[in-house]
């Protein structure tokens, strides 16, 4: 079983279709399934699995028990595009289902809720803290909804919507895969939330022209309902988690790492607090400072504030990897009354692998313009490069027989003259984290 951050989705390629614009710095590889398709994107040690199912109930669920045979995330999220059965929805908008039931399910005669399938809860419940977090991920121009959603295998209008509304009060759309999603990841025990924008209104028009404005508005409600998506994910801490071998470890934004620079940054040069307003950027350590005192906050926040000013006037200052580890931990050790649970700033380790593996793309994004030493192998090689080498490797390792490893690619570049012409085992293991992560994002499936 693999351990991924999240599984995503979608019925139609359409709505598919936006993620692969929104995580460009992702290496996706095509996975092999039985129906729909499959791609695994990779960042480092994050991973998410995209599913497209195909349309139905029938379809969603059987993917996605597919998928759960063979992998294991920390969440899983629908994604699309759903009709607006409330008249407080509009077209464009987000509804995020916090209960899902069966739209057209009838076993009432055997004492049975409305919408609930026999033997199974009357209604499906999403994880609330993803649905919060759905909340917190709203984009300015764009409202959301949280309630009831049905699914059914028909598309609803307002011919055969009949009775909906009455037999489901407050429902605020409608899909046709939602609900058996939800039943899986409950039986699953994993975490779930349907995120959908709305593509036409029941009522707003007649059949035809509702189908009409479903295929019209796809493409625009599809990119807003994976943007809604991707925020969801990094707002719970699902999508650029850095892990360690007692499990999960704590998120740190980018914002609040190029924080942390600038805090080490003041402290390596004997700066003082600067007074003033906090940038935006300084403002995503404040989450991390929360424990502290007000006075040893305010000074935590000047010192940073320092240091941003100080970059910007002294690109050339230098801090190396070393400084800012022992600048840290003194800065942790002055500041441990705060708790265990004070784990802010993180190590450079952290940093670096956040930043591309490398510390200099670390100090260049809070603009110093550090001296570079020799040409490193991200500035040689693409991101086809790095895979093109392990998939070399991996092929004549299996052709000889022999178990594919971290020192025996590097006795592979040298004897098969590729040492130089392609990247070496360890900036291939800065590039993807670990050998292990290195091998995953080469595989080439075929089952």
């Amino acid at each position: 079983m693999t351990s991924i951050n999240a599984i995503i989705v979608a019925a139609m390629a359409e709505e598919m279709r936006p993620f692969t614009t929104l995580l460009p710095d992702f290496i996706t590889t095509p996975i092999t399934t039985p129906f729909g398709s499959a791609f695994l994107a990779r960042k480092g040690r994050s991973s998410i699995l995209f599913l497209t199912t195909g349309i139905g109930a029938a379809c969603s669920a059987g993917l996605l028990s597919w998928a759960l045979a063979k992998y294991e995330p920390r969440a899983i999220v629908s994604v699309g595009s759903a009709g607006g059965l409330d008249s407080s929805v509009s077209i464009g908008d987000i509804v995020v289902g916090t209960r899902y039931v069966h739209g057209t399910a009838d076993a009432t005669a055997f004492g049975y809720a409305p919408g609930q399938i026999p033997g199974q809860p009357e209604y499906f419940e999403a994880t609330d803290d993803l649905v919060q977090a759905a909340h917190a991920a709203s984009q300015a121009d764009r409202r959301t909804h949280a309630g009831l959603v049905v699914s059914s295998d028909s598309f609803v209008t307002e011919a055969n919507v009949k009775d909906t509304r009455t037999t489901f009060p407050g429902v605020l759309s409608a899909d046709m895969e939602s609900h058996a999603l939800a039943q899986i990841a409950h039986l699953f025990g994993i975490p779930f939330a349907s995120v959908r924008s709305i593509s036409d209104v029941v009522g707003a028009s007649d059949a035809k022209k509702q189908a009409e404005t479903f295929n019209n508005q796809l493409d625009d409600v599809a990119l807003a309902a994976a943007h809604t998506v991707l925020n969801l994910l990094s707002h719970t801490s699902a999508l650029d988690i850095e892990r360690s071998g007692h499990g999960p470890a704590q998120h740190f934004s980018k914002a609040s790492l190029q924080c942390a620079l600038y805090l080490m940054l003041a402290k390596a040069h004997g700066l003082t607090a600067a007074s003033g307003e906090l940038p935006e950027v300084l403002q995503a350590a404040e989450k991390h400072l929360s424990s502290l005192d007000a006075p040893l906050r305010g000074e935590a926040l000047g010192l940073m504030l320092a240091g941003y000013r100080f970059a910007s006037e002294q690109p050339s200052a230098a801090l190396t990897a070393k400084d800012y580890d022992t600048h840290r931990a003194q800065f942790i050790k002055n500041y441990s009354d705060a708790g265990p649970g004070f784990l802010w700033p993180p190590t450079s380790q952290t940093v670096i692998k956040r930043f591309n593996g490398y510390w200099n793309d670390a100090l260049i994004s809070i603009g110093l313009t550090p001296r570079r030493g020799r040409n490193r192998g991200g500035l040689k090689f693409s991101t086809e490069d790095y895979l093109f080498a392990i998939r070399s490797y991996l092929i004549d390792a299996q052709r000889s027989r022999r178990q594919p490893s971290f020192n025996a690619y590097s006795t592979w570049l040298k004897k098969s003259g590729h040492a130089g012409k392609l990247p070496s085992g360890a900036a291939i293991r800065q590039r993807f984290g670990s050998w292990k992560e290195a091998l995953n994002a080469a595989a080439i499936e075929t089952d």
